[in-house]
């Protein structure tokens, strides 16, 4: 279709070299076709007969975003403020569309906003334009700052068109009292609310309420080591609107400058930058000293031996329950934990020795941790994964086989490392909680004896759509019968999968975080493809991670036949002597099932088998074995 379309475009502009239209269209169809060097001059030639047009100026954009980064040159961005400019007012015109939305998602992707622009402004201000005053350069960026301060506000009015006040939650139906925690009332209306994080929205009150909220928090500082600021505030600030974040940067900024020795000011100015550069990073360790969150933070960034040893001394302050938290965070979040580091100190022993006992010692606080755990949790997934890891480190072969673990690259560095999802199989299932997309909350739990599917999946993956007809019939033979399916989608686009649900006529629940790849489910569970199908027994075992099409409805009347306490279902094999066997020929007999292969640790188990066959074979006991190895 696309050369049709470039034939068509041409076709127009052989008559009429200044049509627009047909310049827009020649344009996205070079860009389309990967022609980035014949689009662009063809996006300029079409602004300057459209110059509102949204998907020229987002082609515009994007082309300094691919060719110099995500934000072009110090001198692009005059011509990137135009185009935002340009974006903004065209949408500020717009109702409910579905062309309002599509341009909004694909602007979002861009992610090259007035305030990342604002971010990098700022930065580059302190570290290099201070000294050039004065210079064209310097005058560039302290004009962009200004100019972006106008654009966020801008950029509200068009594409984050809040909610009436009237749909401001309950907690302000009422009075709060003076000693209500503003923060915790409202996340716990998102709660009542069944909505996710990702998806909430703030009414003007609400920022209101919330800016004054941070700075009397601010303004506080530090008492005895930590500040009054919430806990988990890493996993909201990049939620906030651009509004609320400039002007908690800006009074943080303020405050830091009058009280240097302010950490509330200048954990939040970590936590504001995002980024592992960070200027603040450094003063918010040192000005807030009982304070792991700000330790882990930063570790997410840069990992180092000693903000290892200040994250796990700050925990141990205030439980071994604080410790385990972070510790799960750096299994979860990171990948890299001091196991990763002591494997690679251990190449060279000899001169890492100083190192190497370091990090030891974390390793051994760590393993009394998950050790303690297990006493009070015995199917803790973290704790039964993370002594796996830490026995294999030490080099204890026989626990780390009680403790079974798999990496996913076995054959890439350590530190690349994560949990892969094939070591969840014949585990317990743990207790989970979201909410669907229709605002059902879901818990774990709550499908204790029933089977389970947990199919995740994405409408851009090619091999999703047609597992569909395979899980469908599963769920209509097997729904009435206690089985139910929950879809744990790893799209971004929230519009994309409410089309893919109707068009597939999905009955089953559907968890969204929008996060793609990074969906908390989806890392907690190791979870790096899709689809990924995990067939749950009514007990919380979890079967397989990976069984699709016919073998998933196989699998599923399997699990449900051999139940403790159910009758075998009937089948009918030949053993190697080409004779039938079929379990009625043994009725009224005890009989083993035994599955092996031809390895050694199953030979091994041969001898023991053998030893109760000769002893109970004359009394009724006979055994069947079944060679899976091909």
């Amino acid at each position: 279709m696309l050369p049709k379309l470039r034939s068509l475009a041409e076709s127009f502009l052989n008559t009429d070299q200044d049509n627009g239209t047909a310049l827009a269209l020649l344009a996205n169809v070079a860009y389309t076709e990967m022609q980035f060097s014949e689009a662009f001059p063809l996006v300029e030639r079409a602004l300057t007969i459209l110059p509102k047009d949204p998907g020229l100026n987002l082609l515009l954009i994007n082309k300094y975003r691919k060719s110099h980064g995500s934000y072009g040159p110090i001198d692009a961005f005059p011509i990137i403020f135009a185009a935002l400019e340009n974006i903004f007012e065209w949408a500020k015109q717009q109702d409910n569309s579905a062309r309002y939305h599509e341009v909004r998602y694909f602007y979002h992707r861009h992610r090259v906003t007035p305030y990342s622009i604002y971010t990098r402004l700022k930065s580059f201000n302190q570290r290099y334009w201070e000294k050039r005053e004065g210079d064209r350069i310097s005058q560039i960026g302290e004009d962009g700052i200004k100019k972006c301060r106008d654009l966020i506000a801008v950029e509200q009015t068009a594409f984050y068109k809040l909610i009436e006040e009237a749909d401001d939650p309950i907690i302000f139906k009422d009075e709060t009292s003076e000693n209500t925690d503003f923060w915790e009332a409202y996340l716990n209306t998102l709660q009542d609310r069944g909505l996710a994080v990702p998806r909430w929205k703030l009414t003007p009150k609400i920022q209101e309420k919330l800016l004054s909220y941070f700075k009397t928090k601010i303004e506080a500082g530090v008492i005895d080591g930590l500040t009054m600021l919430p806990s988990q505030l890493p996993k909201y600030v990049p939620l906030f609107p651009d509004t609320m974040l400039l002007e908690l940067r800006e009074f943080a900024e303020e405050v830091y400058d009058k009280q240097p020795e302010n950490g509330a000011a200048a954990k939040m100015l970590a936590l504001i930058e995002q980024n592992g550069y960070n200027p603040f990073n450094e003063q918010a360790i040192t000005l807030v000293p009982n304070d792991p969150e700000i330790c882990f933070y930063v570790i997410r960034y840069n990992i180092s031996l000693t903000l290892l040893e200040k994250l796990f001394e700050r925990s141990q302050r205030q439980s071994k329950s604080e410790l385990y938290h972070w510790l799960v965070k750096l299994y979860k979040e990171i990948g890299t934990t001091p196991c990763v580091s002591y494997r690679k100190l251990m190449k060279y022993p000899k001169e890492n020795a100083e190192l190497i006992a370091r990090y030891k010692a974390l390793i051994v606080q760590a393993q009394k941790v998950f050790e303690q755990r297990l006493e009070h949790e015995p199917n803790d997934w973290y704790a039964l994964r993370g002594l796996g890891d830490i026995y294999e480190t030490l080099g204890k072969t026989k626990l780390a086989q009680q403790y079974p673990w798999k990496p996913q690259y076995p054959w890439k560095p350590p530190a690349e490392n994560r949990w892969a999802q094939q070591a969840w199989i014949g585990r317990q299932m743990p207790d989970f909680s979201a909410v669907a997309l229709d605002g059902t909350p879901i818990s774990g739990s709550d499908y204790h004896g029933k089977m389970l599917v947990l199919n995740f999946c994405a409408k851009w993956c090619g091999f999703c759509a047609p597992e569909i007809p395979y899980l469908k019939k599963v769920y209509e033979e097997h729904h009435d019968k206690g089985l139910e399916v929950i879809g744990v989608s790893l799209d971004e686009s929230e519009a994309e999968l409410r089309e893919y649900i109707e068009e597939h006529e999905i009955p089953w629940l559907q968890i969204f975080e929008g996060k793609g790849w990074k969906s908390e489910l989806a890392q907690y569970f190791g979870v790096t493809k899709v689809p990924s199908q995990w067939l749950i027994d009514r007990d919380g075992k979890i079967i397989s991670v990976d069984t699709r099409k016919e073998q998933l409805d196989q699998l599923v009347k399997w699990t449900e036949a051999t139940r403790v306490g159910n009758v075998i279902p009937e089948f009918s094999a030949v053993d190697v002597n080409r004779k039938p066997i079929s379990p009625s020929a043994f009725q009224g007999k005890v009989v083993l099932l035994y599955f092996w292969t031809s390895q050694d640790y199953c030979e091994k188990e041969l001898t023991y088998i053998d030893t109760v066959y000769q002893k109970y074979h004359t009394k009724g006991f006979d055994i069947i074995g079944v060679n899976i190895a091909g």
